[in-house]
């Protein structure tokens, strides 16, 4: 019997059969864990899905199954099975390799930063094997993972691991964690200027210590977050038209929000949620 805290959704179509587990990590973790994801996939052919910037920084595991990446404007392609991918500035495209089951941990920028106990921004826009963020932890967690017996078995692990690692971690500049929490509250919205007069530093070095912590600079990840606010409205539909969905997420208008879709997804914003996956899996894309 799943625990409360699981939303399980199963889907069946034409070429398309999966499994997707969703739960809140425990809620000590919930300012550096959005969501834990599993999967089962018994799909029948791959799926090219479009992942556009969202702020999160996934933690990925395959088991026995791998997916290939491609940057947005690379021509080269790359195949993982484990790995984790730093906070982008522009969408990339990946495709599963058919069936396979797996986990991901979607970590806030911050729970990222203390997870990996390492400055961010050597993960900027970069996908990294997790062997080479986290070294043996990989194998060994992988390996627990696998072999436990339900979804709720695997979240309680992911819990008491993520829980232990981050407390060990060496935390970031207070000034900066303050930064980043106000700017997630607002939805990005918070004014840079006011964030480093908090700090007591000039913005040049406010913006560089945070480049170094988080990944991008405070400017940057304002944009990301705005953006992911009005991707998940627009998908929704809590927010009504696109006019609407600017305005509450604080562009100037519409084309304001229109240019952001094409910087950071690639495509229009009717484009991208015309391919919307069933059941919240992503976006699918073209070749």
């Amino acid at each position: 019997m799943l625990s409360a805290r699981i939303r399980l959704f199963r889907h069946e179509s034409q070429g398309m059969r999966f499994e997707l587990a969703f739960a809140s990590p425990r809620v000590s973790l919930r300012s550096y864990v959005r969501e834990y994801v599993g999967w089962v996939n018994r799909s029948s052919v791959p799926v090219l899905r479009r992942q556009v910037p969202s702020g999160i920084v996934p933690f990925i595991l395959n088991f026995g199954a791998t997916v290939r990446e491609r940057k947005a404007d690379a021509t080269e392609w790359h195949t993982y099975s484990a790995f984790t991918a730093g906070l982008h500035d522009r969408y990339t495209l990946v495709e599963s390799a058919g069936s396979g089951q797996g986990l991901q941990v979607n970590f806030t920028a911050m729970g990222a930063r203390l997870f990996y106990d390492r400055p961010m921004v050597e993960f900027a826009n970069k996908t990294i094997e997790l062997s080479d963020a986290v070294g043996r932890f990989a194998d060994l967690l992988e390996a627990r993972l696998y072999e436990a017996a339900s979804w709720d078995q695997r979240f309680n692990i992911l819990d008491h691991e993520i829980g232990a690692r981050i407390e060990r971690a060496r935390h970031a500049p207070a000034p900066i964690a303050r930064a980043w929490r106000q700017l997630a509250m607002t939805g990005g919205n918070a004014r840079i200027s006011e964030l480093a007069e908090g700090a007591s530093w000039s913005e040049r070095h406010f913006a560089r210590q945070f480049c170094e912590h988080i990944g991008l600079t405070p400017k940057a990840f304002a944009r990301i977050l705005r953006f992911s606010r009005a991707v998940r409205l627009a998908r929704t539909g809590c927010g009504g038209n696109l006019a609407a969905v600017a305005q509450v997420c604080g562009y100037y208008d519409q084309a304001h929000l229109a240019a952001d879709f094409r910087v950071f997804a690639g495509v229009t914003p009717s484009a991208l949620l015309k391919s919307q996956l069933p059941q919240n899996a992503g976006f699918r894309s073209t070749p």
